[in-house]
């Protein structure tokens, strides 16, 4: 279907990844989707969020990725879907009390993904929840199909199968993915002028091509891949080498990396360890 490797490389990680329950599971696409799917979240029975540990002001860091969210209120049979836009500040999860019961399904999209699957500009969704039917046509119909369905895995089946018609390779943006290529080969260390020579594009063009496909700046999104980065390595290995990643990602000094990953992730990285692995 396609040669894109991203997700080989480069796989964004949640403040704590290692959370689960029946409230929340996380599940991979198949192999064929994996590219443009990072993976199916949500609940495998109906809860209450508020009374939820997962969903109760859990931390929410800038995780480089789309959300598709599809939330069926069991009191009301009230079906909603929320678009969720890049962010590149951390906050808390929240719930409105009058959701008592509910189940969800979700996509994460990695950044890459929706330029494979919509036509729809980006600019502008950057930290903004949003209505998704102009991205995804159909969408009640989707949600419909999806919440008939009582198994989360029979739900990834549904969602799967849609995405999958939804793709449109033969339109994707090349010196977007060429751009994304770049910024994961230097995990977020360049900058503007250097892509900008890479890709023969003027840097006013990258930043227009990066706005359209993605919904920030190329400077915004190179940030975003060096935390992520830095972040990805410190959940596979907790113990942090300050000067070692001070050096390999291009912080001026310790200072400068406490500094940047606490604009991110709302902590220092030994208390974000310290978070992950509560």
């Amino acid at each position: 279907m396609s040669k894109i490797d991203f997700h080989t490389r480069y796989r964004s990680a949640t403040a704590v990844p290692f959370t689960e329950d029946k409230t929340y599971v996380n599940i991979a696409p198949s192999p064929l989707l994996q590219p443009y799917i990072r993976c199916f979240w949500g609940s495998a029975c109906s809860f209450n969020p508020n009374e939820s540990s997962i969903y109760g002001h859990i931390l929410i860091i800038p995780d480089t990725c789309f959300d598709l969210m599809l939330i069926k209120n069991h009191s009301t049979g009230r079906i909603r879907h929320i678009f969720l836009g890049l962010n590149n500040r951390p906050g808390l999860d929240s719930w409105d009390e009058q959701e008592k019961e509910i189940s969800i399904f979700a996509v994460r999209f990695p950044m890459w993904a929706m330029n494979c699957i919509s036509r729809f500009p980006m600019a502008g969704t950057l930290n903004q929840a949003l209505p998704p039917g102009d991205m995804f046509p159909s969408i009640e119909k989707l949600c419909e199909k999806i919440f008939e369905e009582p198994s989360f895995c029979g739900r990834m089946l549904i969602a799967e199968a849609y995405i999958k018609n939804l793709l449109r390779l033969a339109d994707i943006s090349p010196p977007f993915f060429n751009g994304v290529d770049y910024i994961l080969r230097q995990r977020g260390t360049g900058t503007l002028k250097q892509l900008s020579r890479h890709l023969c594009y003027s840097e006013r063009q990258v930043q227009r091509i990066f706005l359209d496909t993605v919904g920030t700046t190329p400077k915004q999104l190179m940030n975003l891949v060096r935390y992520q980065s830095v972040w990805q390595e410190m959940v596979s290995s907790p113990n942090i080498d300050y000067m070692n990643i001070v050096c390999r990602y291009g912080y001026t000094d310790q200072s400068h990396f406490i500094a940047d990953f606490k604009k991110f992730h709302s902590v220092t990285p030994r208390e974000a360890v310290q978070i992950m692995l509560e």
